[in-house]
């Protein structure tokens, strides 16, 4: 009498079109997505260390001075740079960042022949330059196409779940629209006096963010997320005399946990900016190392 249910059984659901085909002996059922976890709100901290350095041009109503080896305003300087991510479903990223620079350098000019404003500059000339820049940014990417997700090819298999149904390899490529606010003040002081310049400006960018993130498989007590990002973006910079601005963000994120990580990285933000007669073409570059908190 079972046997006799259990085909009765097996033929209604062949009927109606329920019956699964078998997995293959060598493939392990997927596991299911884990509960919540696509759909979760996820807020990233970054505290860590900057470490620029100056480089290109300045003028002030005269010939362009090189602030690396004229000015030499060039040394890498320790910034304190503070990030914040707020990101859903894997899909969209609210970013904000800042930072605040200074540099300054005292000695005889290695130039000929320059004018900051009212100052001549010949060579061997005392002078003090004081730099400072003072920026906050913020921009929205959003993940347009994810190659190994839901509904592409690669994803159809277990192999690209963990243990908890998480992605293994998550890539992403986002456009992102942001805009950043920049506060410049360049002083020069010699013998004969002391020049004052600088601008304001928020430049209104537009640009792309990639980024790869990898969990292991099955659970580690050293690794819970490596995530590779890199973006570049640019646009007009408003205010002043105009402008333009473009800026590279990338780096490597480990988390130990899921709560907790560190970053190495590379920030770079470029300007060519006027302002009543003061001319920026050049701006900071360099590593950046942070701790990851994420929530």
């Amino acid at each position: 009498m079972s046997g006799l249910l259990i085909a009765i059984a097996a033929t209604a659901l062949a009927g109606s079109g329920q019956v699964d085909e078998p997995a293959a002996a060598d493939e392990p059922p997927q596991p299911p997505l884990a509960a919540g976890a696509p759909e979760s709100l996820e807020v990233s901290f970054l505290a860590g260390v900057w470490l620029p350095r100056m480089v290109g041009e300045v003028a002030l109503g005269g010939g362009e001075i090189q602030v690396n080896d004229e000015f030499e305003l060039n040394r890498s300087e320790t910034t304190l740079n503070l990030e914040l991510a707020v990101r859903k479903n894997d899909f969209w990223e609210l970013w904000f960042g800042g930072f605040d620079f200074s540099s300054s350098t005292s000695g005889p000019f290695r130039g000929n022949g320059k004018n900051f404003g009212s100052l001549v500059l010949n060579n061997g000339t005392q002078y003090t330059s004081r730099f400072e820049m003072t920026s906050v940014a913020t921009d929205l990417s959003v993940a347009v196409w994810r190659p190994f997700a839901d509904g592409h090819a690669r994803e159809q298999g277990a192999s690209n779940r963990t243990w908890n149904g998480r992605y293994v390899a998550d890539l992403r490529f986002c456009p992102q629209v942001g805009m950043r606010y920049i506060d410049v003040d360049h002083t020069v002081t010699t013998a004969g006096g002391t020049e004052n310049a600088g601008g304001e400006w928020l430049a209104v960018y537009a640009g792309l963010l990639m980024e790869m993130d990898y969990r292991p498989k099955e659970p580690t007590w050293w690794l819970a997320l490596l995530r590779i990002q890199g973006s570049f973006a640019a646009g007009p910079a408003l205010g002043g005399d105009g402008g333009s601005m473009w800026q590279v963000r990338a780096g490597v994120t480990v988390q130990v946990t899921e709560a907790l990580g560190f970053m190495f990285g590379y920030r770079l933000v470029e300007l060519n900016v006027d302002n009543d007669g003061y001319t920026l073409n050049g701006g900071l570059q360099g590593l950046f190392i942070a701790g990851s908190l994420k929530f």
